[in-house]
């Protein structure tokens, strides 16, 4: 398994594990599908990418200072 590989993989565990709790979530609160439901659901799959961005740049960073 590739470095690559193994990286969307956590990327895809962690995506879904936050999707599978908003949903829930919104099942005890009524199950409406509004925005902000909507919304909170769509940043359950931006939030690792933003957070692996972040790694990244921290480690070139650090690499070329």
């Amino acid at each position: 398994m590739t470095l690559t590989a193994l990286c969307m993989a956590g990327y895809t565990f962690i995506a879904l594990r936050f999707i599978d709790c908003s949903l829930r979530e919104g099942e005890n609160s009524g199950g409406r599908w509004d925005a902000d439901r909507v919304l909170g659901l769509l940043l359950c799959l931006v939030w690792p990418l933003a957070l692996a961005g972040t790694l990244v740049v921290a480690y070139q960073e650090r690499e070329i200072g």
